[in-house]
């Protein structure tokens, strides 16, 4: 006996997931839709081949929950396994990106756009963040009516902004931002992650939009999906595929220590499937460099995506950045999740390993050190503003005391970056040196010109259909 699974995308019905009795499962497209422009991700590339178990279940992983405790309550609920074909028969009807899975016999409602929204309010989100908090409910990321799947190991839920207000989607309704409380072991991990998204948003890099919002007591981050957009009222899916996906690796092997994939394998895979190469690179690259000064040891292969809009496939904006500094060592690891010139640890790096990294991306090694002594002088600025004023109060205090006090963080760590690369050039008789270590506020010049460098960097906007490039 074969079970069948409709595959769509766009609304459009792209191929069908069989499963046999042995639990092994295959994809192949419909021949109709192999003339076609999408693919669902770059390892599944469009054809008449048929897609062996490994190639589909490492997409279909990708877009699951990593906790299994989440996983076997989903199978628990719908009487099945916890099988990715399993829960994707009753959660696949809102996924990352545009993709979407049905019964045969649900198909038609599932085109149609089958789904409703209903109204919530502060209080029952803030209820449904306190039990996401506490460890015996962290499983419980979705009600009954909802068919939403988010992959990643955080407690999570997703929402629809509709107007000025919030609304849960049931069915196939599509949402349009994530609710995320934090890490609950970390203590305001939540308001961490906004101020390092701040942050490297004020240091130029692209980011997805986020605010920090208070929900009857509860607070937690809110990260608008760029992977939707609202065109005359109409919420519509934008094609996404995250690095282990694009790349026909599961989610178990999301580190490159782990043998998953490099930060070379993704800078070639961009080469290859971006409309702006050269671009995407460049912008992979400062986001390696941004985690790897400012302690942010998560960034994995599936906390980078490719967006895909019409003809065009470009590096999504950056998420789920956080830095570790404000925690212990044995909270926080004390290194990255890629190697930079083949170093890991934070704190190890010198410039030979930053002209390797630069190399390894196919870019001018004097530009990237130019950019790193830029970015160290400059990220301490960037923190403590995003923590001092856009979360402010005793929090914003007590963050930014524990992220740049004491040998080891974030202050003292970008010192010995420029210090380090200061030395090299005066070794080798170059002019200049690193610029001038900073402690104070941010000066009005340099403010001005984080704004300057946001629109310099390639600013990913989602429009319809296009996906904007460097401006």
């Amino acid at each position: 006996m074969t079970d069948h699974l409709v595959v769509l995308l766009g609304g459009r019905r792209v191929g069908l997931v069989e499963r046999d009795r042995n639990d092994s499962m295959s994809f192949s497209y419909d021949p109709e839709y192999r003339t076609a422009a999408l693919s669902l991700s770059p390892a599944l590339p469009l054809g008449d081949r048929r897609f062996a178990d490994r190639d589909i279940r490492a997409f279909m992983e990708g877009l699951l929950p990593d906790d299994p405790q989440v996983r076997l309550l989903w199978a628990s609920k719908f009487g099945v396994t916890d099988d990715a074909f399993d829960l994707l028969t009753h959660m696949g009807q809102e996924c990352a990106g545009a993709v979407q899975f049905a019964r045969e016999e649900d198909l038609a409602e599932l085109i149609a756009g089958g789904g409703d929204y209903r109204r919530v309010d502060p209080k029952h989100i803030g209820a449904r963040l306190k039990a996401l908090r506490e460890a015996a409910t962290h499983s419980r990321w979705t009600l009954p009516d909802e068919h939403w799947s988010l992959p990643g190991a955080q407690p999570k839920f997703t929402l629809a902004r509709i107007g000025d207000a919030w609304y849960e989607a049931h069915g196939a309704a599509a949402t349009t931002h994530i609710i995320k409380p934090g890490i609950s072991l970390m203590r305001h991990q939540a308001a961490v992650e906004f101020a390092t998204m701040r942050a490297a948003k004020r240091l130029g890099l692209s980011v997805a939009e986020v605010d920090f919002d208070d929900f009857n007591g509860e607070g937690a981050i809110v990260v608008r999906r760029f992977d939707r957009i609202v065109v005359d009222g109409e919420i519509r899916r934008i094609h996404q595929v995250d690095m282990c996906q694009a790349l026909g690796q599961p989610p178990s092997r999301k580190y490159e220590r782990d043998g998953g994939p490099t930060g070379k394998q993704i800078a070639d895979l961009l080469r290859s499937q971006s409309t702006r190469p050269d671009a995407d690179v460049r912008r992979f690259s400062n986001a390696l460099l941004f985690n790897y000064l400012s302690g942010s040891s998560d960034g994995h292969a599936k906390n980078f995506s490719l967006l895909i809009a019409g003809s065009q496939v470009r590096l999504s904006p950056l998420y789920d950045l956080a830095t570790g500094l404000p925690y212990e060592a044995r909270d926080a690891p004390n290194y990255s999740a890629f190697a930079i010139g083949g170093v890991r640890n934070f704190g190890e790096a010198y410039p030979k390993h930053w002209r390797q990294h630069a190399a390894e991306m196919g870019l001018d090694a004097d530009e990237r050190i130019a950019f790193i002594v830029d970015l160290a002088a400059r990220m301490p600025d960037a923190f403590r503003d995003s923590m001092l004023s856009d979360i402010g109060g005793d929090l914003g205090k007590l963050l930014w005391r524990r992220t740049s006090e004491r040998p080891g963080r974030l202050v003292s760590h970008c010192k010995s970056v420029e210090q380090r690369i200061g030395e090299s050039r005066a070794g080798q008789g170059s002019a200049g040196g690193a610029s001038k270590a900073r402690g104070k506020s941010t000066p009005a010049s340099n403010r001005t010109s984080f704004k300057a460098r946001e629109r310099g960097e390639s600013a990913v906007s989602l429009g319809e259909p296009d996906i904007e490039g460097d401006r």
